[in-house]
């Protein structure tokens, strides 16, 4: 079962009762176009089915996951600033492990490329994929193609001879800090004047694109007995003249679709 949640700026996000994914999200661009911004289904996550949920209320809804010994509360709540905010507990009976699927977005429009949406990650170590393991140390994105602190198009480093041969970014990234619910991510796309901002109290994110979508993603956690795990993550949604970025490589205003 789908469930809607509206806004006062008439956003609509659908999200999908069965598995807690987000499946839809209606959105303006910077001439009053709405559009859905999200690209197709999330992959199922790990431990994804089965959830319980209570209705709507006034852009709130509060789901409940109970399997193999671990419990899951998360509440969505849709602001009218345009911020879809996710509040997660879990508790088990054994050692589990437990994520969220990522909503994977194109904010200009399912149907084009997102080679120039610009990304600005506040992250100063990566782990290399592919080849990388999870024991692996993470790296210093200094002077790599990895290194998004100041804002970059995805495809102008995806051009870069280390990336040259992947499809598109599937790694961790890791800053500084957590506990706070801090901005963590920027991405905009120039030709709507659509920005995300990712905000985590975690204090690293996966980064997943292809050449139609991208997602930024809350890393997994395990759940030791007895033991409570939150975190919480926002997804805020807006527009933005791209000139407010201090973009550090061009940007092409290709549509490309």
């Amino acid at each position: 079962m789908m469930h809607l949640l509206r806004n006062a700026r008439g956003m609509r996000v659908a999200i999908d009762a069965h598995d807690a994914s987000v499946r839809a999200w209606w959105a303006p661009d910077r001439y009053g176009r709405v559009a859905d911004v999200l690209s197709a289904a999330p992959p199922a996550a790990q431990s994804s089915a089965g959830w319980r949920c209570d209705p709507p209320d006034d852009g709130h809804l509060r789901l409940h996951l109970m399997q193999d010994g671990l419990s899951v509360r998360l509440a969505y709540r849709f602001d009218d600033d345009g911020s879809l905010q996710l509040d997660c507990a879990a508790t088990a009976d054994t050692v589990s492990h437990f994520s969220l699927a990522a909503p994977r977005f194109n904010l200009q429009g399912r149907h084009a490329s997102v080679g120039d949406h610009v990304l600005c990650l506040a992250a100063d170590r990566y782990r290399p994929w592919p080849g990388g393991c999870a024991g692996d140390a993470a790296l210093d994105v200094a002077g790599s193609a990895f290194d998004f602190r100041q804002p970059a198009p995805l495809a102008s480093r995806l051009a870069w001879p280390a990336l040259v041969h992947l499809p598109g970014f599937r790694h961790d990234f890791y800053w500084t800090g957590s506990g706070q619910l801090r901005e963590a991510a920027r991405v905009a796309d120039p030709a709507s004047g659509r920005v995300l901002r990712f905000s985590s109290t975690q204090d690293s994110c996966h980064l997943y694109s292809d050449a139609r979508c991208f997602s930024l993603l809350a890393q997994g956690v395990e759940v030791q007995p007895g033991q409570v795990r939150r975190f919480k993550l926002a997804y805020r949604l807006g527009v933005q003249d791209i000139d407010a970025f201090d973009i550090s490589e061009p940007v092409s205003m290709m549509s490309n679709k």
